[in-house]
């Protein structure tokens, strides 16, 4: 049996539900009252029941009515939904907007979004990369629309969903004597000329503080403001560095590099967002794709 339901009639039923209130609903909808009542007459005779029970001075959802409430709201959201999806798949140009912290790019976020591309040609991803600080930052003030990051967990406002966990390693010339090694202690490397990045990075930060709490530190020869021009400087000879596993890649054949313990320092690269920000269908199809290809569990 067909049934000739109209969308605008079960809105009109969802806001008289809402404000009890015939003349209020007709004038959140912009209607007029007879406009609003045939609506609701209409909506009555296709399901064969009143949906509410009416006195003269004041409207209420009658047993019917309460029943089919929640089911209206349903079919109201799935279509909402539905609608506000294919708007944003097909109207273009669309722009995902990833920010990033400087070691996740080469080996996480470029190989996603050459992935991404593939199934997306038409959309467009503006990449901004930054410190770990200031990664957090974009994601805080709305300038990016999630972000791949490993500070953000303890952070109000956002929403960290972890990854992986990738640990620091000592790096250090091809043919150094430190090869000879599969596990290098901090107390092994004391001494060294040190490359490290400058104060504010969050990378520099958090092996600090790493450190610290073992009561151990190093002495730097050499600050730099990025992790790449470290690696440069160490396949110069001009001295070892720290850095996330992640800053390796084949790129650098002069390098070589063994895992730090002594102490042992992690960290967890996760996705953040604002808490509570629902992404655009192509920015979580970004993110869910970075989830996809990097979530150990």
């Amino acid at each position: 049996m067909r049934i000739n339901i109209e969308i605008g009639d079960i809105e009109a039923f969802i806001e008289v539900a809402e404000t009890n209130s015939f003349a209020k609903a007709a004038q959140n909808l912009n209607l007029s009252q007879p406009a609003l009542s045939r609506r609701i007459q209409k909506l009555e005779y296709e399901l064969g029941t009143s949906l509410f029970d009416r006195t003269t001075r004041k409207v209420q959802l009658s047993y019917s009515g309460r029943n089919f409430f929640d089911r209206a709201k349903g079919i109201i959201e799935v279509i909402q939904t539905a609608t506000k999806t294919l708007s944003e798949k097909y109207s273009f140009p669309s722009i995902v907007k990833i920010s990033a912290v400087n070691t996740s790019l080469r080996n996480i976020v470029f190989p996603t979004i050459k992935l991404f591309k593939k199934s997306n040609p038409n959309c467009k991803v503006q990449i901004i990369e930054r410190s770990a600080n200031y990664v957090v930052d974009s994601v805080l003030g709305g300038e990016c629309d999630f972000a791949v990051n490993f500070m953000g967990l303890q952070e109000p406002g956002i929403e960290f969903e972890p990854l992986f966990e990738e640990e620091y390693v000592v790096i250090f010339p091809k043919g150094d004597v430190l090869v000879k090694k599969r596990k290098i202690k901090i107390s092994e490397i004391k001494g060294r000329d040190f490359i490290t990045v400058w104060k504010g990075s969050g990378s520099r930060i958090y092996f600090e503080d790493a450190l610290a709490q073992h009561k151990e530190s190093l002495e730097w020869t050499y600050e730099v403001r990025h992790v790449p021009n470290a690696l440069q400087m160490v396949e110069q000879g001009m001295g070892i560095t720290l850095a996330p596993r992640l800053a390796i890649s084949k790129e650098y054949q002069g390098l070589s590099f063994r895992p730090l313990i002594d102490p042992k320092v992690t960290r967890v690269m996760g996705l953040i967002k604002r808490s509570g920000r629902k992404l655009s269908f192509d920015s979580q199809e970004l993110y869910d794709l970075l989830k996809q290809k990097f979530l150990k569990n």
